[in-house]
């Protein structure tokens, strides 16, 4: 009989079969990412909502203290025209509602690091205007853990505070025209308590997101002589948002505007003081009971900017929003 002698036994894949393993490779991480990306989301704003929870807390303590919710922001002015309400200069200092509520927020340390006489721009406040808190921060976001604050010619800094996402219900209207009377919760030296929302809690916005992309928030204070500007004005960014200036109170308060028609959350023509987020499809609000809700891209105009009015008369139903 003949033997048969046998060659070495071929180990290993072929370059076809290589090219086959890899190309499924290739799509389950094409199916699996956009999940990844999405659970990663879903944690995010569940972090971002955790946070505006406890800013509602820190602020319904303060109101149980004070019998008011904090004033937006505190500051002397020059009256226009022996009207106490218009828009004049302020004169300081500026420190809004995020720091009249962080005892409650258990940050009493950084509270009493405060000179409340001197504004921001005083090195004396340099421990509490830069200290990054994070419950003022969406981690949706990743803002900058400081945040220039430039002037009227958008030429310099001459401020820098710490970043937030989180900014203060004004009303309906633009803050400038009135900085001292806005319809919403917060506004120049406010004095909004509980009884005064006629609306009803569970219908009015106390607070609201704002993402870096859009312009710059601090939790700190309103920055005498400082102006906001859209970012990518002195970034070098490509958004297209619409980019005039304010004076910074609305770096700590925000509007529900009327001029430039009718900007919704996360509107194409954005202006630079209005609400956006990170979240796709919505922009996250805490409500005058404390609850949080996300509010779509695609409301109506009509009952956005009745739940910014805390007085407003508007009837809403919870299918509005």
């Amino acid at each position: 009989m003949h033997s048969r002698i046998s060659g070495p036994r071929r180990v290993g894949f072929t370059l076809i079969e290589l090219l086959v393993v890899i190309s499924i490779i290739g799509v389950l991480v094409s199916l699996l990412l956009p999940a990844v990306q999405a659970a990663r989301e879903a944690a995010r704003r569940a972090q971002c909502t955790n946070n505006l929870k406890q800013i509602g807390i820190g602020l319904h303590t303060y109101h149980d203290q004070h019998n008011t919710f904090p004033p937006g922001y505190v500051s002397a002015f020059t009256p226009a025209n022996d009207n106490p309400f218009t828009a004049q200069n302020d004169t300081g200092s500026g420190w809004a509602w995020g720091t009249m509520i962080l005892p409650q927020l258990e940050q009493s340390p950084l509270f009493n690091a405060i000179n409340f006489n001197l504004s921001i721009h005083y090195h004396e406040n340099d421990t509490a205007s830069v200290t990054k808190v994070s419950n003022y921060l969406c981690p949706s976001d990743n803002t900058l853990a400081l945040v220039p604050i430039r002037n009227q010619a958008n030429t310099a800094t001459v401020d820098t505070a710490a970043g937030g996402n989180y900014v203060g219900m004004y009303g309906v209207g633009e803050v400038g025209a009135a900085p001292g009377r806005g319809t919403g919760i917060f506004f120049r030296n406010s004095r909004v308590g509980i009884a005064d929302i006629t609306d009803g809690t569970t219908n009015t916005f106390m607070v609201g997101e704002r993402s870096h992309n859009l312009s710059y928030v601090t939790w700190t204070a309103r920055s005498i002589g400082g102006w906001l500007f859209n970012t990518s004005s002195f970034e070098g960014g490509t958004d297209t948002f619409h980019a005039d200036a304010e004076q910074c109170w609305v770096q700590v308060l925000g509007p529900v505007g009327l001029s430039d028609g009718n900007r919704t959350p996360n509107n194409p023509r954005a202006h630079v003081e209005d609400y956006w987020s990170r979240h796709p499809g919505a922009v996250n609000f805490l409500m005058g009971d404390g609850s949080v809700r996300p509010i779509k891209d695609s409301i109506n105009p009509m009952p956005y900017r009745a739940l910014a009015t805390r007085s407003g008369g508007e009837v809403l139903s919870s299918s509005d929003y």
